[in-house]
């Protein structure tokens, strides 16, 4: 078993994702006071995106990033509505590829496949994106 896992880690080089940023700021408590990213990161922080919790409507995303106070990847959920800038990116850095490898969930993939499924969560999320993404690899 380990070596298929070996064999898969070596022989995908890349793969598709759903990327975004931190938003820069947002309302916080009941007196709307602003805050800059969020708890666990920067503002503008590239994060990968992982869309498990479809069933509550994707409120919730599951995202690998750095966080504020570390250059080491963390893979955590957090509420969709810190993340903004959605848009379909292939993900060539072996940490990032590694970390979703060794994710208790199903990364993306660089299938045609996973490639379409991400742009058909880009025409809700971003749909400006989904269109330049459609020209850009179909």
């Amino acid at each position: 078993m380990e070596r298929i896992k070996e064999e898969k880690s070596a022989e995908q080089e890349w793969q598709w994702c759903l990327v975004g940023n931190i938003v820069e700021e947002h309302e916080y408590g009941e007196n709307h006071e602003l805050r800059c990213g969020n708890k666990q990161f920067r503002p503008n922080a590239k994060v990968y995106v992982n869309l498990i919790y479809g069933g509550m409507g994707h409120e919730s995303i599951l995202v690998i990033g750095t966080p504020r106070h570390s250059h080491r990847y963390i893979e955590i959920v957090i509420a969709r509505k810190y993340v903004v800038n959605f848009r379909l990116q292939k993900v060539f850095k072996p940490v990032i590829l590694k970390r979703m490898d060794q994710s208790g969930w199903d990364w993306w993939g660089n299938t045609d496949n996973a490639r379409d499924k991400i742009i058909k969560s880009l025409e809700w999320l971003n749909p400006v994106e989904a269109e330049k993404a459609r020209r850009r690899f179909l």
